[in-house]
């Protein structure tokens, strides 16, 4: 007869090795997963996000000296819900340039007054008025729409190629979860830090296999306050 053998699945402990405040949640967060086919996930898998419906409205600020008027603005899978801040960096009769950052107060990217801007999965014209704008007129860019997580896979064109949480449980215990295929899916992450968690209890994505590739998506969670940290 042949000898039975047991396994055990990975445990939260085996990954996420330190985390500020964990009884009350504070670097954790309830997600929609959603995933074109079947996926299992075990804790410790690596998730970014794609803007599903996404939508933006544009606010002139208050104290604004220009009135020109902030056209139409696109939203691709790219962007992310929350607040973006457009601000005049230099001013030029009919014309000037502008920064956009995002509600972290990352960069997003730079444009001009009067020119098409494409960037951070927002496209849009910021048009001229009759009296220009001067360094440090804003524009807060609100952006809504259903945030959906995936497997990051650094080959992705709709925004998940990007870190955004690692997956830690299910609403109703700490485990692997299956997500069936088109299917909403909700699952508790690790969105933020302070945290430390075990390089090698990580899930990455298939497309995620050199030291070069590990090491942009360590770079992206050190960001948000998760230091990815070998075991001795």
């Amino acid at each position: 007869m042949a000898a039975l053998i047991s396994t055990e699945g990975v445990r939260i402990g085996n990954v996420v090795k330190k985390e500020y405040w964990a009884e009350s949640g504070f670097c954790r967060k309830a997600v929609t997963a959603y995933e074109a086919s079947e996926k299992t996930y075990a804790i410790g898998t690596v998730l970014g996000k794609t803007l599903v419906s996404g939508s933006a409205a544009a606010v002139a600020g208050a104290s604004n000296t220009g009135n020109g008027t902030m056209g139409s603005i696109t939203v691709s899978a790219h962007a992310r819900v929350g607040q973006y801040i457009l601000r005049i960096t230099a001013a030029s009769g009919n014309a000037g340039a502008f920064e956009i950052r995002n509600s972290t107060g990352a960069l997003v990217g730079t444009g001009n007054v009067a020119s098409a801007f494409v960037g951070g999965g927002l496209a849009f014209t910021l048009a001229d008025g009759a009296t220009d704008f001067v360094v440090g007129d804003t524009f807060t860019i609100t952006v809504t729409g259903t945030e959906k997580y995936k497997i990051l896979e650094n080959t992705a064109s709709d925004g998940s190629a990007v870190f955004a949480g690692i997956y830690i449980g299910t609403a109703s215990g700490f485990g692997s979860t299956t997500v069936a295929a088109t299917t909403d899916t909700t699952v508790i992450i690790l969105e933020r830090g302070p945290a430390i968690v075990a390089k090698e209890a990580l899930t990455l994505g298939a497309s995620i296999d050199t030291a070069a590739e590990k090491a942009a998506v360590y770079a992206q969670m050190a960001a948000v306050g998760i230091i990815a940290e070998a075991q001795i």
